[in-house]
Order: structure tokens, then C-alpha cells, then sequence
């Protein structure tokens, strides 16, 4: 019977293993994420895995366990007493509901008008502001900076705000 499990790569080894398990017919399941860096004085952005070192195979156990063990950029199945144990469908179910076409987990942001907010990163770290607005297609976000007796408008991407309260 074919069961998920959680497989620990090797450093930064996730897409070999995910390649040479999935050639040999073990599903592989390594969902991925955006990540957004200043560089260069502009917002870069990479995709990078969201588990990294692991990616969620579904194979039997019985059959398949000698081939996924000893894999290409394969350390270990996760499990206890030196068993690999087994995570319940529902829980990959649920990752696999978020995930876009290319395998990239969109996060939700739930930024509401007037809310509190703070800038994480860039020359402006530690500010608080107030989320005005999504910008219309695009990844940006207007805030309303509190300084004194100043309040100006700032458009910046959205990975360098978090919610205050």
C-alpha cells in the first residue's frame, strides 16, 4: 500500500532527489515558495523550497523503501525507532490545495485597509505605517507612513511589511 512519507535530503539536494526518485516511478511531492530580497537597490525574487532538506514521497513501503533510502541526494525517511512512520494523506492534501501550477505555495496575505503595520527590511526597517492599498497588479502595497507631523505615501513590495497587531 502506498503511503506518504517525509524524506530528508541531503543540503540543498531536494530537486536531485526529486528528480531521480520521480524517473523511477516514487511520487514526489516538494512544494516550493517565493522569496523576495533587495538587490541591487530592486526587490529580486527566487524560488526556493518551502521544507528545505525534505520533500514528501508516497511509495510502498515494502517495495520501494531500499530504492528511496539509498537515492541520489537521499539522507533518511523520517520516522521513529529507526522506522520510517508514515503522515497522514490529509496533511500533504492540504499543502497540495495551495499550491499553484509550478509547484509554488502562494502565501495569503490578509493585509485590511487601516491596518497597522511595520516595515521589515530596507533603509525604512522598523517604521510603522498604515496598509492603504494593494497596488493593481503587481506585488506592491501603499502605506501610510506615521512620521511627525508628516504622514507620506510609500509603495513597497509586500514580502517587507508584516501586520502589527
Amino acid at each position: 500500500m502506498e503511503l506518504w512519507y517525509v524524506i530528508q535530503t541531503k543540503p540543498q539536494k531536494e530537486e536531485d532527489a526529486r528528480s531521480y526518485l520521480s524517473t523511477r516511478g516514487v511520487e514526489i511531492f516538494n512544494p516550493l515558495m517565493e522569496v523576495f530580497s533587495p538587490r541591487y537597490g530592486r526587490m529580486g525574487k527566487r524560488v526556493k523550497p518551502l521544507f528545505p532538506g525534505y520533500i514528501f514521497g508516497k511509495f510502498d513501503l515494502d517495495q520501494h523503501y531500499p530504492l528511496v533510502r539509498w537515492a541520489r541526494g537521499v539522507r533518511k525517511v523520517l520516522g521513529s525507532g529507526g522506522y520510517p512512520s508514515p503522515i497522514s494523506e490529509e496533511a500533504v492534501d492540504l499543502i497540495k490545495r495551495r499550491v499553484d501550477e509550478n509547484g509554488i505555495v502562494k502565501r495569503s496575505q490578509s493585509f485590511m485597509i487601516n491596518d497597522v503595520i511595520k516595515i521589515t527590511s530596507g533603509p525604512l526597517k522598523d517604521l510603522l505605517g498604515i496598509f492603504e492599498r494593494w497596488v493593481s497588479d503587481s506585488e506592491r502595497v501603499r502605506i501610510l507612513l506615521n512620521l511627525v507631523g508628516y504622514q507620506p505615501t510609500l509603495e513597497v513590495h509586500y514580502s517587507m511589511i508584516e501586520k502589527v497587531a
